[in-house]
């Protein structure tokens, strides 16, 4: 039998461990072994070290961040437009030309109260296009390139209901035969921690 003594020196050393190896954050199965632990030590250790929560945060910021990524699952080259409303009902948005098969990230600062493909505003509005061109040398001659508006994503995914700061949400654009356009766009929430 271990003594509470013999587990909480256990538990320090766990710890210590992990600052000397100068992990930023936990790896999922070292977190949950420190999990039980959390009760002998002093809460301010596991606070300090970042270890209370999965929840992805910017360097500097102390809020937690929702990790916005847009791939393009298609073989020709796409934008794609995400809107999104901050809790001071203000309205962002940002665009990105992705090549084929290609993704982009952003890390946004939260809240992030919803979020669509298109215009939170406009959920009949369009957020992705597919280029009609087979070989591009240089992104700036998608001006000019005959392209296909995308469905319309149609719907906002809201903070709480589909995601909660510190997820992580990726919209892809790929080929559909359900669409009117040939093309859809999809989003997918991964949970932070998992």
């Amino acid at each position: 039998m271990t003594s509470q003594k013999g587990l909480s020196a256990t538990g320090l050393g766990l710890v210590l461990s992990v600052l000397l190896a100068g992990c930023g954050s936990l790896p999922a199965q070292l977190s949950s072994l420190l999990q039980p632990l959390t009760g002998m030590l002093n809460p301010d250790v596991f606070s300090t070290l970042g270890l209370e929560t999965q929840a992805a945060t910017l360097p500097g910021v102390e809020t937690p961040g929702l990790l916005v990524s847009v791939e393009n699952r298609t073989g020709r080259w796409a934008t794609m437009t995400v809107s999104y409303r901050t809790s001071g009902d203000q309205t962002e948005t940002f665009s990105t030309s992705l090549a084929p098969h290609d993704k982009s990230a952003q890390m946004l600062i939260c809240p992030i109260v919803e979020i669509t493909v298109g215009d939170v505003s406009n959920l009949k509005q369009s957020g992705a296009r597919i280029f009609l061109i087979d070989t591009v040398t240089d992104p700036n001659d998608l001006a000019t390139a005959p392209f296909i508006d995308v469905d319309a994503f149609g719907q906002p995914l809201r903070e709480g209901v589909n995601y909660d700061c510190g997820d992580g949400v990726t919209f892809t654009v790929q080929a559909s035969s359900s669409a009117q356009s040939g093309y859809q766009v999809f989003a997918y929430i991964r949970r932070a921690g998992s």
